[in-house]
């Protein structure tokens, strides 16, 4: 019978995995960040280069968001109702797919987004 060597931290101590995905994150940010300017500062206005640099900053830049909402995402937005978020993405892809319905989408999601709210305001 084989026993693990004593360890001096205790499991509440650990770094919690969404802590470490977090650290992940901000640090893919920084990277490609300081990516971006290295190659903008070096390589100047090769076509490759700014594709490269601009790439790379636009990521990084979304990861530093990420990095930023990163608490938020753990619990869902109290303010919205459930099924509205779903809305929001169909009525996107529908005006995304033909911008004229955008007249009658807008007031959809208004529509829906008011009934919800009071729905909700009964049930509580």
């Amino acid at each position: 019978m084989t026993s693990r060597p004593p360890t001096d931290r205790s499991p509440s101590d650990s770094i919690s995995d969404w802590q470490m995905r977090r650290r992940l994150v901000l640090v893919i940010s920084v990277v490609l960040l300081i990516v971006s300017a290295f190659v903008s500062w070096q390589f100047g206005n090769d076509s490759t280069a700014r594709f490269a640099a601009s790439a790379s900053g636009r990521i990084g830049l979304v990861m530093a968001a990420l990095w930023l909402a990163w608490p938020s995402l753990k619990r869902p937005a109290a303010w919205l109702p459930p099924g509205i978020a779903v809305g929001l993405v169909v009525a996107l892809a529908v005006v995304a797919a033909q911008p004229r319905l955008i007249i009658v989408a807008v007031p959809a999601i208004g529509i829906l987004f008011t009934l919800a709210s009071v729905v909700r305001s009964f049930r509580s």
